[in-house]
Order: structure tokens, then C-alpha cells, then sequence
């Protein structure tokens, strides 16, 4: 390079020396020549000859110099560019298919514009599918060369034989449960979208929460419901190439992954089961029930009993997370005091409670809609509750009754009850026992022992309390008239005198002059 340089310059500091050798003589001769014919003439512009004369000087040859100079450097460049072109590299591409050469070319984009092209047209011809080929597996390698040797190059002869070579695919998503593959569909978005339809159902809120819920709003404390799910299979999204015609429609791989496949089960039977209702919890024609168990005569099973049921399992089985946080009501509680000063029965509010308040969180988990488990995960008691206080009497006041009633008798059966009979009000409950022994319902004072008109031998007590009870039919009366008893006391023996039909107790319990159903007061 530096050679042509040098040659370079050469040739045109030669060419600046001839342009001066012809320039300067030709100047002078006629600069001088001018000079003469004024002289011979007397020519008035002798004057201006002598100035004309004067352009060979130093300065003109200065001027000339400069523009000499000038001259020589565009040469120069002109030159010097001749000569780089013809010595710069030229850089050509060979084409390599799966490592098979096809051809040479002048740049690798003319090659990958043409590809992007056709990949255009096979995409639109098949809904804007995803285009791949093994023109992927190209490989472009560079060589240097110049204009006169190694630079022969045919475009469209590599396109045509690539053409020839092309092999186009699409590329999809493969959808693998358990590294099975169940489908393929055409893009990740649609095989997303196809999984969350899986899910849908089993994120949907039922009825009955729906209750729970509104049921909860009218207290202010609606719970917050989160609910996530997930599959209990391992799912793989792939993304893969494959041959036109192999992408499945979405809805096509969704039912089979809903419809399943025809799967042995063992059921065992549990407490309330019966054949209808396994049949329709699993989905199953309870004749299939009867021809896989040939055992089962007249539908007839027993709880712990194993049946082999022949369904269509899922695919995917979805595992739904419930987390559902709510307010949850204290209850204040009582606390009972004893009061000696306070009559037996008798009790007195002190301090009135306040229920608390505890947010609870609980986790339900669920595969396929079927509860697997539930527990408490977490709970935090905002609001501590305050106890309502009760002083209860124990102080016995002799005749003076609690209010609280005991049974009359021991081991009672109850014959007839408070109400109408036989066209008349009775206005008692007739009991009877093994047990003979009458006793005191409560505390009180007997006003009435003795015969008394269709009730036989009869006791009453005044309970000095608004309450009165009255006990007839008795064989045999052990207090009088003004004795103090004391609940459970003996006051007498059951029999069958006045107008009976048989050993028993009539017994009735009277308020403020006003008869009441005995079983209201007493449990029997």
C-alpha cells in the first residue's frame, strides 16, 4: 500500500512540473511580443505592455505554484483511489443447509428477507400460525475475496435451491399431565386459557355459601372469602414444533380432559349410602354398579363393604384452597354467686355480660368439590367478652317455695295429660310408678289434707309464692293441715280413692287461681 502511495505522488508531481514548464515560457513570449509591436507603433498603451511584461515575477510564480499544487492533490486523490479500489477485499457468504453446502451469495439478509416472506405467506394461510421450517438450522459462513478473484456469487440460484429444500412446521403448545402428553393447541395463551376452564367450576361459590354469607352481612361481619386453586397432576406447557394439521381446536383437548378415560375404582361403603346415591355421586349407571358387584342382591349393602365402580375419571383433578376469614361472637358466659341472704330459687343479676368478638381464619381444602380437609388456621380475639354475674340464693325460708318444681314421684310415667278428656277439661297429669312414695313438688305450707269431693284423699300446698300444687288419689295422707314442708319431702302414699280407675297420682300445679299444664313446669 504504501508503494502505490508513493507512485502516486511521483506521477503527479510530474504532471505539476510539465504543466509549469509549459505555462511560464508561453506567459513571457507573450507578454514580450506585446512589448515590441507598442514599441515599433509608438502605441500609447506602451504603458500597459510594460505592466503585462511584468507577470513573469516572483509573484506570479508563486501564484502558479499554489495553483500547481491544488492540480497535484486532486490527481493524487483521484489516483490513490484507483488504485485502493482495486486492492480492497471483497466478502462473500457460502450457504450451509444441516451442513450440506448449497451455494454462495452476496450478503446473508437476502436470504433471511426471502425466508421472513415466505414464512408471512404460510401464516396467513393457516390462521396466523406460528411458522417455523428447518431453514432455522442455516449457517452462513464469511470468506474474503476481491473483484478479480473468489467473489462469484448467485443469489437466486441459493434461494431457488433452499426453496426446493423447505420444510415448513408450526410451532404449538404441547399440554403434558404426569409427562403424558394429552393435546396439543396452538399458542401458550390458549392452553392457559384451556387449564383455567378446567378450574372454573370448582372456584365457583355455592348456594349454601351464598346463604352463609348474606346471613352474615346483616351483623356487619361479611366474611372475606379467598379461594386458589391448583392441580394435584404435574402439568407441563411446551412449546414444540409440529406439522400443519397436528394443532388441536382448545374445545377438542378440553373434553377430553373432562371426559376422561373408563378407570377401575374401589369404593367402600359408608354409613347413609345406598345404591342410587353412589351411582349419582360418581357418575355411574347403577346397573354398572350391579354387574361389577354381583354379590349385591336387592340393592342391599352394608357399610364397610368394598364395590368396584367402573367411572370416567378426569384427566386433572383440581385442589381448591378456601380461605375464609370472618368475625366470630364470644359468648359472655355467667357466673353464679352463692347468696345465703338470698331466698333458695331466687337468683339476681349483678353486672349484665357483653358477648366478645375473634376473627377466625379457616382453610377448607376440596379435590373436585369433594371436602378433603378443614381447620383453623388462625384466630385472633379482638374483643374480650365480659361475663354477665348471678347471686344465687341458697337461704331456705320454711313454707316459702323456690319456684322450681321436682317431680311428685319417682320414676313417673305419664298416663293422661293437662288438656281436654273424655268431653271435659282435666285440669291435672295423671302419673304412675313402682315407686308409691308422693312427694312435695317444692317448699311450702299444707292448707288442705284430706277427703276431697271426685279427688279422694288430697293435699294442698300453698307455696306462699303465687303457686299452689294439688295431689289426689293418694291411699294415704302423712301431714296435716299447717305443717311447713320442704321440697322432696313425703307427704303421702298413691292410690286409686275418689273417682279413679286405677292406682295413680293426680297431680296439678295452680298459679295465681289459674290452672297450668304441670309438664310445662316439670321434666318428665
Amino acid at each position: 500500500m504504501p508503494a502505490l502511495v508513493v507512485f502516486a505522488l511521483a506521477e503527479t508531481f510530474g504532471g505539476f512540473l510539465f504543466f509549469c514548464l509549459l505555462a511560464v515560457p508561453q506567459t513571457y513570449t507573450w507578454g514580450s511580443e506585446l512589448v515590441r509591436r507598442s514599441e515599433r507603433r509608438n502605441d500609447p498603451l506602451r504603458e500597459g505592455m510594460t505592466l503585462k511584461k511584468r507577470i513573469v515575477t516572483p509573484g506570479l510564480l508563486l501564484e502558479l505554484l499554489q495553483w500547481g499544487t491544488a492540480f497535484a492533490v486532486i490527481v493524487a486523490v483521484l489516483i490513490s483511489g484507483r488504485w485502493f479500489a482495486k486492492a480492497q477485499p471483497v466478502y462473500r457468504f457460502d450457504v450451509f443447509l444441516d451442513d450440506q453446502h448449497v451455494g454462495t451469495v452476496s450478503d446473508p439478509e437476502v436470504v433471511k428477507k426471502w425466508k421472513t416472506i415466505r414464512y408471512e405467506e404460510v401464516g396467513r394461510q393457516y390462521d396466523n400460525a406460528r411458522v417455523t421450517s428447518n431453514l432455522e438450522r442455516l449457517k452462513f459462513v464469511r470468506f474474503e475475496g476481491n473483484k478479480t478473484f473468489h467473489g462469484a456469487y448467485d443469489n437466486e440460484a441459493v434461494i431457488a435451491a433452499l426453496n426446493d429444500k423447505l420444510v415448513f412446521a408450526f410451532l404449538a403448545t404441547e399440554i403434558r399431565i404426569d409427562g403424558t402428553t394429552v393435546g396439543v393447541v396452538k399458542d401458550v395463551f390458549s392452553a392457559v386459557a384451556l387449564l383455567d376452564q378446567v378450574k372454573a367450576p370448582f372456584l365457583n361459590v355455592s348456594k349454601e355459601k351464598e346463604v352463609t354469607i348474606l346471613s352474615e352481612e346483616d351483623t356487619g361481619n361479611r366474611p372475606k372469602v379467598k379461594m386458589t386453586a391448583e392441580f394435584t397432576q404435574d402439568v407441563q406447557l411446551l412449546e414444540t414444533a409440529v406439522a400443519p394439521g397436528k394443532v388441536e381446536p382448545a374445545e377438542a383437548v378440553l373434553n377430553r380432559m373432562l371426559s376422561g378415560a373408563a378407570q377401575p375404582l374401589t369404593y367402600t361403603v359408608q354409613k347413609g349410602d345406598c345404591i342410587s346415591l353412589i351411582a349419582q355421586r360418581f357418575q355411574v349407571a347403577a346397573d354398572v354398579i350391579r354387574a361389577n358387584n354381583p354379590e349385591i342382591r336387592k340393592d342391599l349393602i352394608r357399610v364397610g363393604q368394598t364395590l368396584q365402580l367402573s367411572v370416567n375419571q378426569p384427566l386433572l383433578s383440581v385442589k381448591t384452597v378456601e380461605t375464609r376469614t370472618e368475625q366470630v361472637r364470644i359468648a359472655s358466659g355467667i357466673v353464679y354467686e352463692k347468696d345465703s341472704e338470698l331466698q333458695a330459687g331466687v337468683i339476681q343479676i349483678v353486672a349484665t355480660g357483653k358477648p366478645g368478638w375473634k376473627q377466625v381464619t379457616y382453610e377448607a381444602v376440596r379435590v373436585n368439590g369433594e371436602p378433603a380437609s378443614e381447620s383453623v388456621v388462625d384466630e385472633t380475639v379482638l374483643e374480650l367478652p365480659v361475663r354477665t354475674v348471678v347471686k344465687q340464693g341458697t337461704k331456705v325460708i320454711p313454707g316459702v317455695g323456690t319456684g322450681k318444681f321436682v317431680l311428685p314421684v319417682l320414676q313417673p310415667k305419664v298416663t293422661s295429660e293437662f288438656g281436654l278428656r273424655w268431653g271435659k277439661n282435666h285440669n291435672g297429669t295423671d302419673f304412675v310408678s313402682e315407686q308409691k312414695a308422693i312427694m312435695a313438688a317444692d317448699h311450702g305450707k299444707v292448707t288442705y289434707a284430706g277427703w276431697k269431693s271426685g279427688y279422694g284423699n288430697c293435699i294442698v300446698i300453698d307455696h306462699q309464692n303465687g303457686y299452689e300444687t294439688l295431689y289426689g288419689h293418694l291411699s294415704k295422707v302423712v301431714v296435716r293441715e299447717g305443717d311447713g314442708v320442704k321440697k322432696g319431702d313425703k307427704i303421702g302414699v298413691m292410690g286409686s280413692t275418689g273417682n279413679s280407675t286405677g292406682v295413680h297420682l293426680h297431680f296439678e300445679i295452680i298459679k295465681n287461681g289459674q290452672q297450668q299444664n304441670p309438664l310445662t313446669y316439670l321434666s318428665v
